[in-house]
C-alpha cells in the first residue's frame, strides 16, 4: 500500500488578494515602500485571477494554474510561437483581462469589468521591483498601484455579493 502524498488545496485569488492589499496598507504605514508596492501589486494580480475565474469564464487547471479556455496568450517567458491561455502575472495579465472583458462584453461581467480596464495602472509595476532600492519608486506610484489593487478587490466583491457579476 503506498500513501498517497497530500496535496495543496486549490488557489483562493479572492482572499489572497484581500491579505496583500491588508499587508500593502500596513507596510505603507510603516513607510516599506517598496513592500507596500509589491504587496499592492500581487493583491492586484490575484484579484485579476478571481474575476477571471469566478466571472469571466477562466479556469483552474489541475496544477492550480489559472488559464482561459478560449483564449491564447504569448507565453511570458516562451516564444511568442508558444501561445496558450495561461495567465501569467502583472502587467501583462492586465492585458489579459482586458481581453476577456472585451470578449464577452455581451455579458453583465464583461460590461462590469470593461468599465476598469481604460489604462493600465501597473504598465510599470514589475514584481522584480522588491529588489530595488527605492530611489525611483514614488508615493505616487504606490498610491496608485494601492487604488487600482482597493477597486479590483471591491468590484470582484461587489460582484460576487450581487451573484450576477453586474453593479445593478
Amino acid at each position: 500500500m503506498t500513501a498517497t502524498p497530500p496535496t495543496s488545496p486549490p488557489p483562493d485569488f479572492a482572499r489572497a488578494s484581500v491579505h496583500h492589499f491588508r499587508s500593502a496598507v500596513l507596510a505603507t504605514g510603516a513607510r516599506w515602500q517598496i513592500s507596500a508596492d509589491h504587496l499592492a501589486g500581487l493583491a492586484a494580480e490575484c484579484a485579476i485571477k478571481a474575476i477571471l475565474i469566478s466571472f469571466l469564464g477562466s479556469e483552474l487547471k489541475p496544477n492550480g494554474m489559472p488559464h482561459h479556455p478560449e483564449m491564447k496568450f504569448p507565453h511570458p517567458t516562451r516564444r511568442q510561437r508558444n501561445w496558450d491561455g495561461q495567465h501569467g502575472h502583472l502587467p501583462a495579465l492586465w492585458e489579459q483581462l482586458t481581453a476577456v472583458a472585451h470578449r464577452r462584453n455581451d455579458t453583465a461581467a464583461g460590461l462590469l469589468f470593461s468599465q476598469l480596464l481604460w489604462e493600465n495602472p501597473f504598465a510599470d509595476w514589475d514584481v522584480g521591483d522588491r529588489y530595488c532600492d527605492g530611489t525611483m519608486l514614488t508615493k505616487e506610484h504606490v498610491d496608485r498601484h494601492l487604488k487600482a489593487a482597493y477597486d479590483l478587490i471591491a468590484a470582484h466583491e461587489q460582484a460576487r455579493i450581487l451573484g450576477t457579476g453586474t453593479l445593478v
